[in-house]
């Protein structure tokens, strides 16, 4: 179903209009690929797999007088070729083709893709797909007959919306179709048509839409990690530690539809749920890396079978009705995939050792030894000796890869994957996996690719976390450098606000138009809880001396300084359960301690419980958070003062974080906000004078200003 603008992204021009004696639209799988000469007036031409990279290849054409050549390739037969620009003997990937393979006869060269259908058969193509809060749905999509082949036969044209038929009207001589309905509830809609031409051939397209979502962009979105062994049981039943934190503790996926039920994710203004992976794992325990002690499969990343949910999980079952209740209330889901490796049992491993599909070398490279450095060998080390590493540059096990992703997404009506390990695999596959989910239904924005990209403190992550964003690329991924500075600023205060804000203002710069929408949090599963390291006592050996949940309340109020930043901040805001609570922990696996109850919570976590709740609720009323302005008022030591909203906005934002332990009373401009403003947070009510003027704000405090008069303080 690939479009003219996406096939002008990858380079090519896709022909997918009328032909030219043709009284009805079909298709055409004639490519185009255009380039310039890196030397003024030099001969471009085009080699490929298609005859064995034979050169000169085909001679482009000079088109224009700005300097562009083009080859048209009319006689390539379906399925994938690989190719390269060839300038003045010199072979060289096309800078204009997103997608890339990688020629093994050249050392895995990496060369570009072209993807060519198969026209012999017909398509649908959905052109747009329109939902409004009144619960109207209306899409129109196009029939392309298989070329020199015969149009729609109309009497044959099924339409089915949430598994029901619905009426759907077409013209075989132009091709469309449109379908309307009215009076659809609140949650996520998927629309299948199936259409056959006169001749019988049969073509299919899938759009999906959304009537009053949580939230109608990622862009202020709230996003709730969870991981599922150590959150609840069936039922929502409240877990007991594990017998040691390597351990399983049984949590399951009714225990997290129990929380969608029961209020807990609208309380705390979830719009997302992030779920840890589900796949089948092994029942044995091993050894972790080099610690000495014994882990079970609890966290879903050693992939037994990459097709199957894990039964103590509850299965596919209780998958499918957790996704089902979260779409009914306006819930997304994301589900963690784990691209990079599988569980050394896993019914692909040995046909994949036979065919060299895995990265492998004597002595085995593990990730971190001395003689396997990460920064060398990232995209071929493996975790550890029992998770073979996928070779992902051998076209075969990139392809099962990718049709893994897009299985997962289909089959349970996922919204999008928080992928694993992006460093560890050549940007090419996130990129083909990407293209694979986002080509499997309609609009292109259907799904939502979160990319773990692990960095270290500093202005260095940077630039490797944008490496792999842009409109190719993935649209999210989380922003450790942030992270690691919030710690410094909030929890070790090693730092100033200004130090934050010089960093954050970095960031935006170094992504502004990717298109991305950054997760914004203050740690997740792999990380030492912030509660912990506010404490101070995160310590060396959890598994010995694990830290203890903290009787400061100074604690708490410093969590909920850096859970609210998070909260308040342009981006997609992601929470690590038991973060609302201050849940403590050292690094994995303490950082997965199972979720406490509400009962037995300190009077300052239930503070902070409150907060976060109260914070998340804006955060999902106020329409200030689906911009990604962002406008500093001050920002100077433990002190810090922002704007969301534009200037014109009539319901703006004021943030003031006092991360001291004194009191202060920062000057701001309290009229610019409203004649009477409320704070989110305490409740207080203030009136501003005008001019800049003094704001009380007690210490270790975070304020949340809006005008009183907004919708969003009476339903707050």
């Amino acid at each position: 179903m690939a479009g003219l603008g996406l096939a002008l992204g990858l380079g090519l021009t896709l022909a997918l209009g009328l032909g030219c004696t043709s009284k009805h639209p079909e298709r055409s799988c004639a490519q185009e690929i255009w380039a310039q000469p890196l030397r003024p007036g030099a001969e471009v031409s085009v080699i490929g797999s298609w005859d064995g990279w034979l050169a000169p290849g085909r001679p482009m054409a000079a088109v224009g007088d700005e300097g562009w050549q083009r080859v048209r390739l009319a006689d390539l037969p379906p399925g994938e070729h690989a190719y390269l620009l060839f300038e003045d003997g010199v072979g060289r990937p096309d800078p204009r083709a997103a997608l890339s393979l990688f020629w093994e006869e050249q050392g895995d060269m990496e060369v570009s893709r072209l993807e060519v259908e198969d026209c012999s058969a017909p398509a649908i193509e959905v052109d747009e797909v329109v939902a409004d809060d009144a619960g109207r749905l209306e899409v129109h999509a196009r029939f392309l007959a298989a070329e020199g082949g015969p149009p729609l036969a109309a009497d044959r044209l099924r339409a089915s919306l949430d598994g029901a038929a619905v009426a759907a009207e077409a013209d075989p001589a132009e091709g469309t179709i449109a379908v309307v309905a009215a009076g659809l509830a609140a949650g996520k809609h998927t629309l299948v048509l199936e259409a056959v031409d006169e001749a019988g051939g049969s073509a299919s397209a899938r759009a999906s839409a959304w009537v009053r979502p949580v939230a109608a962009s990622w862009e202020g979105g709230t996003i709730y990690q969870v991981m599922i062994d150590r959150y609840r049981g069936d039922g929502g039943v409240l877990l007991d530690p594990p017998v040691d934190p390597g351990a399983r503790a049984g949590g399951t996926l009714d225990g997290v539809t129990s929380a969608i039920e029961d209020g807990t994710m609208e309380r705390l203004g979830v719009s997302a749920l992030w779920l840890s992976p589900v796949y089948l794992g092994p029942d044995e325990a091993r050894l972790g890396r080099g610690d000495g002690h014994l882990y079970t499969s609890y966290h879903g990343y050693w992939v037994l079978e990459g097709r199957r949910v894990e039964p103590k999980l509850g299965g596919e079952a209780a998958l499918r009705r957790l996704v089902t209740t979260a779409h009914a209330r306006g819930l997304r889901v994301l589900l963690d995939i784990v691209p990079n490796h599988i569980y050394e049992d896993n019914p692909w491993a040995a046909e994949l050792a036979a065919e060299d599909g895995f990265n492998r070398r004597e002595p085995l490279c593990v990730c971190g030894n001395d003689d396997c450095p990460w920064g060398t060998y990232i995209q071929t080390c493996w975790f550890t000796d029992y998770l073979p590493d996928l070779r992902l540059k051998k076209a075969a096990v990139m392809a099962q890869v990718v049709a893994d992703a897009v299985w997962w997404t289909e089959t349970f009506d996922l919204d999008g994957v928080r992928i694993d390990a992006v460093p560890m695999m050549p940007r090419a596959a996130t990129r083909r996996i990407a293209h694979g989910i986002r080509a499997s239904t309609w609009p292109r924005d259907a799904f939502f690719l979160l990319g773990e990209v692990y960095t270290g403190p500093g202005a260095w992550g940077i630039d490797a976390i944008r490496y792999y964003l842009g409109p190719d690329g993935i649209d999210s991924v989380f922003d450790f450098p942030l992270m690691w500075m919030i710690r410094d600023v909030i929890a070790h205060r090693s730092a100033g606000f200004e130090d934050l804000i010089e960093m954050l203002d970095a960031i935006d710069a170094a992504v502004d138009g990717s298109g991305a929408t950054l997760g914004r949090f203050i740690g997740n599963h792999d990380t030492s809880r912030f509660a912990s390291e506010i404490a101070g006592d995160v310590g060396e050996d959890a598994w010995v001396d694990p830290p203890a949940q903290s009787d400061d309340p100074a604690v708490y109020e410093r969590q909920g300084l850096a859970l609210g930043l998070s909260l308040m901040l342009p981006g997609v805001a992601v929470v690590y359960y038991g973060d609302e609570v201050g849940l403590a922990g050292a690094d994995d696996p303490d950082s997965r301690r199972v979720m406490p109850a509400e009962g037995a919570l300190r009077p300052a976590q239930a503070a902070l419980l409150a907060q976060s709740e109260r914070l998340g609720r804006l955060r999902r009323c106020l329409p200030a958070f689906a911009s990604p302005t962002r406008a500093t008022l001050l920002a100077s030591g433990e002190l810090l003062a922002f704007r969301r909203g534009d200037p014109e906005d009539p319901a703006p934002l004021l943030v003031v974080i006092n991360a001291g332990d004194e009191a202060a009373a920062p000057s701001l401009p309290l009229a610019a906000f409203g004649d009477a403003l409320v704070d989110v947070v305490s409740g207080e009510r203030f009136t501003p004078s005008g001019g800049d003027e003094p704001l009380a704000t007690p210490p270790r405090t975070i304020r949340a200003l809006i005008p009183e008069g907004s919708p969003c303080a009476a339903d707050l």
